[in-house]
């Protein structure tokens, strides 16, 4: 044990130690002037790289235990290195280009800041290790043990599948509504048009559809009692992807790989069902479901002169998907058109759409409702960096129901500079290892971290702080209450209604 921690102390202090020398050269070369920022940039590549080798060769010993940053590291490098990658490899001729940046200055100084999030949040997560080493030696040591003992599991297991039921007849109407107005109106005119009408009553029931599960889920179920409740919820990522929006297909599909992966590292070794074997058929898998999903894209946009080989539709899905490098690219672009005095704002919309669209909030301070859609009068008016960024740079884009999307990255550099990045960058890092320990918690605390690792994995292309309202919502917590009441209830019940029948029988008995 002793020998494998020296292993792995002079490996990371030798792989880090060349990725930060690499970073430093990068920056030595820029002092020469702005010529060597071609130099600089492909330096900063390599930086790139190697910081990729030095994470992965880290976390891959544990992963079991880190799948969660393992899995975000992943979407990192296909959200903002995938086009990265596949320009330097196959268009290095046209990279300004093809990567949207004004100069060789403008990409070296999106290449750093994109690397030194993942460097910050990979950095927090290892020294906040001390900080949960109790409950990760506990799901160590105990496996399954560790788990909530809670005697109410059961009954609120049973009261979430109830819900989980029934919410998933409103969720389908209002998916399939969804699914019409893009047929309707087309993918990205659908954003333009907004125009769907669900009934109140079947929309608020469809909020309780993703709670219920997560509680579900929560309660750490048995394979016999998964079957019914993950089949429902298979049915409804499938029908997602008919909206145009392979979102959350994505990211519930990675929920439950983290899921799986964390319950299946509870069990004893020998009893493991995630072996090697395993985790090769699941690599077949993930590259076909990606092949998948490009194909899907690919018809989606109505091209048909693309070819449809294997290995082409790897590299369009990197490319296409890694298209978030681009709103780094594009605020480092414009950096001089944004009023910094307000441009802190686009980092807590979230919080500014939350306050505004809350009833009670609203009606407190006088508000009115914000109301998003793709139209000049919105863009010129909204702190959403999304909308903001893509008209000041395409307003025809934009218009059309096109957009560049928004990333934690970008908005913490647009609002703060590298301190926003570092302290955002330091911020996810923390909340990914509280994640590692996050079964040894409440079954409340479960399904929130549930909800909420399916926000962290996508937010190098989502807002930085949009994760705090999803999750925190009121309405879920609300959910939450009324199952644990609801299940005091049941529970106070059957422990009344139980010795009255055994009373009667016992009277009954002397009668005779």
């Amino acid at each position: 044990m002793v020998g494998s921690k020296a292993r792995s102390i002079r490996r990371n202090t030798l792989l880090f130690g060349a990725t930060l020398a690499l970073m430093l050269l990068a920056n030595f070369v820029t002092l020469f002037g702005d010529l060597y920022y071609e130099t600089a940039s492909d330096l900063m590549f390599a930086a790139c790289i190697l910081l990729d080798v030095s994470i992965l060769s880290d976390l891959i010993p544990n992963i079991r235990r880190d799948i969660a940053l393992f899995v975000f590291v992943g979407t990192y490098n296909i959200l903002l290195f995938g086009r990265v990658f596949v320009c330097f490899a196959s268009g290095y001729a046209d990279i300004l280009q093809l990567l949207e940046a004004n100069d060789f200055k403008v990409l070296f100084t999106a290449l750093q800041v994109t690397a030194l999030s993942l460097f910050f949040v990979y950095l927090a997560y290892k020294l906040a290790a001390p900080l949960f080493y109790r409950r990760e030696k506990r799901m160590r040591e105990e496996g399954t043990a560790a788990l909530s003992k809670n005697p109410l599991l059961p009954v609120i297991r049973k009261i979430s599948t109830a819900v989980l039921l029934v919410s998933s007849v409103a969720s389908f109407y209002a998916l399939f509504e969804s699914i019409l107005n893009v047929r309707r109106n087309g993918y990205l005119n659908s954003f333009v048009n907004t125009s769907v009408q669900v009934p109140a009553g079947i929309g608020r029931i469809s909020m309780f559809f993703i709670p219920s599960f997560a509680v579900f889920l929560a309660t750490f179920p048995s394979k016999k009692q998964m079957k019914l409740p993950l089949c429902i919820y298979g049915v409804y990522m499938l029908a997602s992807i008919f909206t145009g929006r392979r979102t959350t297909f994505v990211c519930e599909a990675l929920m439950l790989a983290i899921y799986f992966v964390m319950r299946d590292n509870l069990r004893k070794k020998d009893d493991r069902i995630l072996k090697k074997k395993t985790v090769g058929w699941l690599a077949v898998l993930t590259a076909a479901a990606m092949y998948l999903l490009q194909l899907f894209a690919v018809i989606r946009a109505g091209v048909s002169n693309v070819s449809k080989g294997f290995g082409s539709m790897l590299v369009n899905f990197f490319n296409s998907q890694g298209a978030s490098f681009r709103v780094v690219v594009q605020t480092v672009n414009n950096w001089k058109l944004f009023d910094s005095t307000v441009s802190y704002l686009y980092l807590f919309y979230p919080f500014e759409l939350f306050v505004h669209n809350n009833t009670i909030t609203r009606n407190l301070f006088g508000l009115t409702p914000i109301v998003e859609t793709q139209s000049a009068e919105f863009a010129q008016s909204t702190h959403n960096y999304a909308h903001a960024l893509t008209y000041l740079v395409d307003p025809g884009r934009y218009l059309s129901g096109g957009g560049f999307g928004t990333s934690y990255v970008a908005e913490a550099y647009v609002a703060y500079g590298l301190i926003g990045v570092f302290a955002v960058s330091v911020m996810l890092g923390l909340i990914l290892r509280f994640l590692a320990s996050l079964f040894t918690r409440s079954w409340v605390v479960v399904a929130c971290g549930l909800i909420g690792v399916k926000e962290f994995v996508y937010m190098p292309r989502s807002f930085a702080f949009q994760w705090v309202t999803d999750v925190f919502s009121i309405t879920y917590f609300s959910f939450y209450i009324a199952v644990y009441l609801a299940a005091l209830f049941f529970v106070w019940a059957g422990a009344h209604v139980l010795p009255t029948r055994a009373d009667s029988l016992r009277k009954g008995a002397s009668g005779a």
